[in-house]
């Protein structure tokens, strides 16, 4: 098996050469060939459970491996209640949850069910095949369908609790800071907004020289030379720069390095203060 910086050495002579869109679409039909047997076996053991076209798993998670895509999702959801039920006021008439950047579902199709059922369950994507199939086989949920860039089609202060995962690791720098402001808009004052990032977990394992350098200097690594918001388009962001510039504008509750459960992401609590 290749060691992930010998990979990352390959993808990135793939991204000069534009040849890596293709390269993926290679990928994905090996991916799909080498799950068949597994995920039948899955299909046959959970027949009422409803599942997402595989390309669209494949763009959002790296694989569509159906039983990643149930257990970590309700893995996922478990640990997002909890969060919630240590930070937020639960004892209101009703919790507005959103996930900005839900794909096909793995995790925000079991939070109704895991919450309390007064809470409003939210979530939005800019793929709009993936809002398309969400909305259809997903209940109790309200989807939405965002741009690549903000703004939301929400009103300020809407939510209490905000949730991303591995959303900023795929956006520009712009971008990204563009949209850390969008969710400081519709988050409540008090509410509490959940972020993933990968940063230095990633540095000795995945960076290149030259990127360990920018990493370290000005705080944020992208690969581009690919379709933004896409899973290869890919961007690693240290903590200080997380703290004084992406989520600057927010307080500071808890930082995980790689503590993210089933991605190993570092994940961030803060809270909007005003």
């Amino acid at each position: 098996m290749l060691s992930k910086i010998v990979r990352v050495k390959i993808q990135s002579l793939l991204r000069r050469t534009n040849l890596l869109t293709m390269a993926e679409k290679i990928r994905y039909r090996i991916k799909v060939w080498s799950l068949d047997s597994q995920n039948r076996k899955f299909i046959r053991q959970n027949p009422d459970f409803v599942l997402p076209p595989p390309h669209l798993a494949y763009d959002a998670y790296s694989a569509p491996e159906w039983d990643f895509y149930k257990s970590s999702g309700e893995g996922t959801a478990t640990f997002l209640a909890a969060t919630m039920r240590k930070y937020c006021n639960l004892s209101q008439a009703s919790l507005s949850v959103y996930e900005w950047g839900c794909g096909p579902g793995r995790v925000i199709r079991h939070l109704p069910s895991t919450l309390d059922k007064t809470t409003q369950v939210y979530g939005s994507d800019y793929n709009n095949e993936t809002i398309a199939w969400c909305s259809k086989h997903i209940e109790n949920v309200s989807f939405l369908l965002n741009e690549l860039n903000p703004p939301l089609l929400y009103e300020d202060n809407k939510f209490d609790f905000i949730y991303c995962i591995s959303v900023f690791t795929h956006l520009s720098e712009a971008t990204g800071l563009n949209w850390a402001s969008e969710l400081y808009r519709i988050l409540k004052p008090n509410g509490i907004l959940l972020v993933t990032t990968a940063g230095d977990n990633t540095f000795e394992t995945e960076m290149l020289s030259k990127e360990k350098r920018k990493y370290l200097e000005q705080g944020i690594v992208v690969r581009g030379d690919y379709e933004e918001g896409k899973k290869m388009f890919l961007a690693r962001h240290n903590p200080k720069y997380v703290r004084e510039k992406l989520l600057s504008r927010f307080q500071f509750i808890e930082h995980v390095p790689a503590g993210f459960p089933f991605i190993a992401q570092d994940f961030w609590l803060v809270r909007k203060t005003k």
